[in-house]
């Protein structure tokens, strides 16, 4: 017997494209019932391409949809997306939204989802992805054996808030100490900004980009999201977004400071080929040695890191990071940093050239060579 899946609406097909694909996933826990959108020619082929009715107000929805999806810019970063969310819990649907959100609001949309009886999530996307959650998994396992000693953040002021997530993912906590930042550099087109603080107790250095294009905000990101975490024991490095994830053992020799025969590599050969220290390989990839093409992404990592989302909010209890709680400890970090290193430095920048030498020629090279 078919069991009939809860319908669900997506606000906005900008980004929403990947709800929408998300949910016409064989997989997918939720069924696409229509979209609310402003009835741009984007909006309307795609009510066409998947056979749905296209809503121009929160009014119009069928009453039979249950869940929203609102992929649609929060009010801080000029949209209507709050708003949307607001009607839409008025109304008694579920809803998820699309990351970043004032700390303010969250508070405000997730009690007004408790009056109305029904739930309200934030959806920060990148932690639901396979690499993240390669990274998160053995982060949350590292820290039931040992102590993590540094914690490294290398992202952008577009990805801030999703890099944060991944770390609170890891570490089960955002709970954090006020943030540092270095001297602005003196140079005006200067493209990054140090802070340093303290995540759960856990020493964090971030390397921040502050230079963005008004014109385009949500493009030419340095770097993405490169997350690490270690220990005298080891180091464990998200990438970037869509991986690797790569472990990479410390190097340490035992009887380096001494003066005898088994300090030797020479004289003692067999000593220290015995000892685990020496046997680990330099680095481990955790899952594919590459990550994924945007094309591979978009057809497969997308939609299930989604069906992620639609399960946690489709569950009888919200997972802790959906719990107020997360959202206060989260926006106040996210804004303490915001707050510490001001406003972007503004720059136009041009697409993105094609890399010179070509990595791939350049990858297949070393391949053949280590062949030869």
């Amino acid at each position: 017997m078919m069991i009939s899946r809860p319908s669900a609406v997506v606000c906005g097909t900008r980004f929403g494209e990947h709800y929408l694909a998300a949910l016409a996933h064989p997989d997918s826990p939720l069924r696409l019932a229509g979209i609310l959108a402003r009835g741009s020619e984007r909006s309307r082929l795609l009510a066409e391409k998947f056979g749905v009715p296209l809503w121009r107000s929160v009014e119009q929805i069928d009453d039979a949809v249950t869940v929203a999806c609102v992929a649609v810019r929060s009010r801080m970063v000029g949209g209507e997306g709050s708003a949307l969310a607001e009607a839409l819990l008025r109304r008694g649907l579920r809803v998820v939204q699309e990351h970043p959100l004032h700390p303010g609001e969250a508070a405000r949309l997730q009690s007004l989802a408790t009056e109305q009886g029904t739930r309200y999530h934030i959806n920060s996307f990148y932690p639901q992805l396979p690499a993240a959650r390669r990274f998160i998994d053995y982060v949350q396992a590292w820290r039931k054996q040992q102590p993590l000693q540094i914690i490294e953040i290398t992202t952008s002021l577009q990805l801030l808030y999703s890099a944060l997530d991944i770390v609170g993912h890891a570490l089960g906590t955002l709970r954090a100490s006020h943030f540092v930042a270095a001297p602005a550099p003196t140079r005006s087109d200067w493209p990054m900004r140090q802070l340093h603080g303290e995540i759960d107790n856990i020493p964090v250095l971030i390397n921040l980009q502050t230079t963005l294009d008004p014109r385009d905000p949500d493009h030419h990101s340095l770097v993405m999201h490169r997350i690490s975490c270690g220990n005298t024991s080891g180091n464990l490095c998200l990438t970037g977004s869509f991986g690797p994830v790569v472990w990479s053992h410390a190097i340490y020799a035992p009887d380096y400071h001494r003066d005898d025969a088994q300090s030797s590599w020479l004289l003692a050969p067999e000593l220290h080929q015995q000892r685990h220290y020496n046997q680990q390989p330099g680095a481990l990839v955790f899952g594919s040695p590459r990550g994924e093409s945007l094309n591979e992404l978009v057809q497969d990592a997308f939609p299930r890191g989604l069906h992620r989302a639609f399960a946690e909010l489709l569950a009888a209890e919200s997972p802790s990071w959906q719990q107020p709680e997360w959202w206060k400890n989260q926006g106040a970090l996210w804004l303490d940093i915001m707050r510490q290193v001001g406003q972007p430095v503004t720059q136009q920048f041009d697409a993105p050239a094609r890399p010179s030498p070509d990595p791939l020629r350049w990858a297949a090279a070393i391949k053949e060579e280590s062949h030869d």
